[in-house]
């Protein structure tokens, strides 16, 4: 490891932030006891297949049909989707300590709009509790003793499929916002759905938002995911639970690539770039818009916890390549020179070392499920820009006029360079997504960004839990001397949902 007091200033900064974030997260859930709506989201994610195996019914009651249709059409749901007399309800299974309980609701549609517990909850009132059987509902002044339902409803039998309205519709099928805990593991990233507090926990290998994929950007992330405002519109809020998430973290250099410490993965090109010395700070934001929130904007940036023109490494921990002359071969006496007061210094520079700095994106995104009734197929369209720059440091080796054998620098040194967006096709970011959640759900998205074009596909192995994953990135201009020009890796995925 690098013997930096930067590395001591990361880790402090980065346990500062879990106390606060992820601490305030754990206090959140552990405050929480096992809630019947803890109970009606896990239920919710189970597969349509076993869904079709719940309690399943058809409301005939008229006047119970005519106040169910009004409440859907007070709410501002379009007339073309209402249907008084295709209404169903979806309900939790009994069991034996519960059988002479009110039965707990799910979804009930109406035609083809629907609406979920929480809004139900929120919206239905009195008739909730007549359509549960809490409440007699031909005899209001009546309490049974046990809860019934004694209004005119038809039950549907399991071998009847569910309803398309009834399918999960969500953003990422990797990040699952339909159930209460979610782990994903693969070599690119890990995340970890904490509860249903709807926080996320995601360690993150690369910086695939300007095309460095896997490890080839020499730094990894930690980073907490956290809503701050709910969407309490009716009609997307189960697509779109949150109106606003924002993002909090820290970015750490890794060692992992470079030449003689592949390990397992020596037949992948050795990588040059380094991740920012003393880590990184990472923050940003997406925000939905509140009329219309499949469209939005999002925000990121990650700059370097300080920027030192001069610090003592280990050569052997970084990424290198040889000094360049003035004709664009290399020799063992490189041209660039230390230039100090007007004299050249007897210092010599062994190797350049390219520095990742500061990175950011701003883009317009848009989610576009195209039948919203049946959210197999789903696109998402982001357009914006994107920064990243690249410093090359000098590495000295036994100078004469310094205390310290070994070390980076860019102070006084003749010809360093600072790669960063000079160009419009160097600043421009665009990335389109593509999913399907049928039968056999896969999902492939393609990007520019920093003139790198950047490929990801996955598809399931044996079982729903199994994924396959590849990225593929390669510059379109002229590869940088720290880039890889065709970067291939696949990767297991592991996706276990409660």
């Amino acid at each position: 490891m690098i013997k930096i007091k930067g590395v001591v200033i990361m880790r402090k900064v980065v346990t500062l932030f879990f106390v606060l974030f992820f601490g305030l997260g754990l206090t959140q859930v552990q405050g929480q006891e096992v809630s019947r709506k803890a109970m009606v989201d896990s239920i919710k994610a189970i597969d349509s297949e076993v869904q079709k195996y719940f309690p399943r019914w058809k409301i005939c009651e008229t006047d119970l049909q005519i106040q169910i249709y009004k409440t859907f059409q007070l709410l501002g749901y379009p007339e073309k989707e209402l249907d008084m007399t295709q209404i169903e309800v979806l309900a939790i299974p009994k069991t034996v300590d519960n059988v002479y309980d009110p039965y707990e609701i799910l979804i009930i549609s109406c035609g083809r709009a629907f609406m979920n517990t929480s809004e139900l909850e929120a919206n239905l009132g009195i008739l909730l509790d007549f359509i549960t059987g809490a409440e007699s509902y031909l005899n209001p002044d009546y309490t049974p003793q046990f809860p019934r339902r004694d209004y005119c409803y038809i039950e549907i039998p399991p071998n009847i499929p569910v309803s398309e309205n009834q399918a999960a519709a969500i953003q990422n099928y990797l990040e699952p916002t339909n159930v209460m805990h979610s782990i994903t593991v693969s070599l690119f990233e890990q995340t970890l759905k904490i509860g249903d507090t709807d926080f996320w926990l995601k360690s993150v290998f690369g910086d695939d938002a300007i095309g460095y994929h896997y490890w080839s950007s020499g730094q990894a992330k930690i980073i907490l995911k956290r809503p701050l405002y709910v969407n309490t519109d009716a009609k997307t809020s189960a697509k779109i639970p949150n109106l606003i998430n924002a993002y909090l973290g820290g970015g750490y250099r890794i060692t992992t690539g470079l030449e003689d410490k592949n390990g397992l993965f020596e037949f992948l090109p050795n990588r040059v770039l380094n991740g920012a010395v003393n880590g990184k700070i990472i923050a940003g934001f997406d925000f939905h818009l509140p009329m219309h929130p499949q469209a939005g904007v999002s925000f990121n940036y990650e700059p370097p916890l300080d920027n030192k023109s001069e610090m003592t490494v280990e050569i052997e921990n970084f990424g290198k390549y040889d000094v360049p002359t003035d004709d664009g071969t290399i020799y063992g006496n490189p041209l660039m020179t230390p230039d100090r007061n007007g004299e050249f210094s007897e210092d010599n520079i062994e190797k350049i070392v390219p520095v990742l700095g500061s990175t950011g994106q701003f883009t317009l995104f848009y989610n576009w499920w195209l039948d919203k009734y049946n959210p197999e197929n789903y696109f998402r369209f982001d357009v914006g820009i994107s920064y990243s720059e690249v410093q090359e440091y000098a590495y000295i080796k036994n100078p004469q006029n310094r205390k310290q054998g070994f070390y980076l620098t860019t102070n006084d040194i003749l010809g360093l360079r600072m790669f960063k967006p000079n160009e419009f096709a160097d600043w421009l970011f665009l990335k389109a997504e593509f999913r399907s959640q049928a039968a056999y759900p896969f999902g492939m998205s393609l990007q520019m960004s920093n003139q790198i074009l950047l490929g990801r596909l996955y598809l399931p192995l044996l079982t729903p839990w199994l994924y396959l994953e590849a990225k593929y990135a390669t510059p379109l201009r002229t590869a940088r001397p720290y880039e890889i020009e065709n970067f291939f890796m696949i990767s297991p995925v592991l996706r276990i949902t409660i």
